[in-house]
C-alpha cells in the first residue's frame, strides 16, 4: 500500500516541483532503471528485508526533508525527489518478490492478488493525499514520509526469505 502510494504520489508531484516541469518529470523517468539495477545488486549481494527497510526510510526521510528546503533553492528540492523516486522505484520493483517469498504455497497467489489490491488502492489514494497541498503545501509529502517510515520499521518484523527454501504450508511459517 505505502509503496504504491509514495511511488505514484511522487510521480504525480513531479509538476509542484521547483524548475522546469518537464524537466522534472524526465529526471524521475530516467532514474528508474538505476534503481531498478540497484535493486538487483542489493537483493544478490544482502538480505531481502533490510535493504528494502533502508530503501524506504531513505524515501521517506528524503521526503520529510524535502518540506524544510527553502522556497529559493532550485535545485535541492529537484534532487532531493528525485532520490525519493530512485528509492521508492527499487522499493516498488521489490514489493512482488517479497510478497512472493512470504507466502505459503497454498496461498501464494491469493497472498500475491490481496497485495496487489492494496498496491491498487495505494495508487489511488496517492491523488487524494495530493489535494491536501491545497491546506498545506507541506502535508503530501510529510504524510508519504511519515507512513514510509513507519512502513520500514515494520518490515523489519517479518521474516527473512533469502536462500531459504519456500514455505509450503501454514505449518512452516512456523518453524
Amino acid at each position: 500500500f505505502v509503496t504504491s502510494l509514495l511511488y505514484y504520489g511522487v510521480t504525480l508531484n513531479s509538476v509542484d516541483v521547483a524548475g522546469n516541469h518537464y524537466l522534472n518529470y524526465l529526471l524521475l523517468a530516467v532514474v528508474e532503471l538505476p534503481s531498478l539495477l540497484f535493486c538487483c545488486y542489493l537483493f544478490t549481494r544482502f538480505d531481502h528485508r533490510k535493504p528494502i527497510s533502508f530503501i524506504m526510510m531513505f524515501s521517506g526521510l528524503n521526503c520529510i526533508v524535502s518540506n524544510f528546503v527553502t522556497e529559493g533553492s532550485f535545485w535541492f528540492p529537484v534532487i532531493l525527489v528525485v532520490l525519493v523516486k530512485f528509492g521508492i522505484s527499487a522499493a516498488f520493483a521489490s514489493n512482488y518478490l517479497l510478497s512472493a517469498e512470504i507466502f505459503p504455497t497454498v496461498v501464494r497467489t491469493n497472498g500475491l492478488g490481496i497485495s496487489s489490491v492494496f498496491s491498487c488502492v495505494g495508487s489511488i489514494s496517492s491523488p487524494f493525499i495530493l489535494q491536501l497541498s491545497f491546506y498545506a503545501k507541506w502535508l503530501p509529502l510529510s504524510i508519504y514520509g511519515v507512513l514510509s517510515v513507519i512502513s520500514s520499521i515494520l518490515l523489519l518484523f517479518l521474516p527473512e526469505t533469502k536462500d531459504k527454501d519456500l514455505p509450503q504450508t501454514f505449518e512452516d511459517l512456523d518453524n
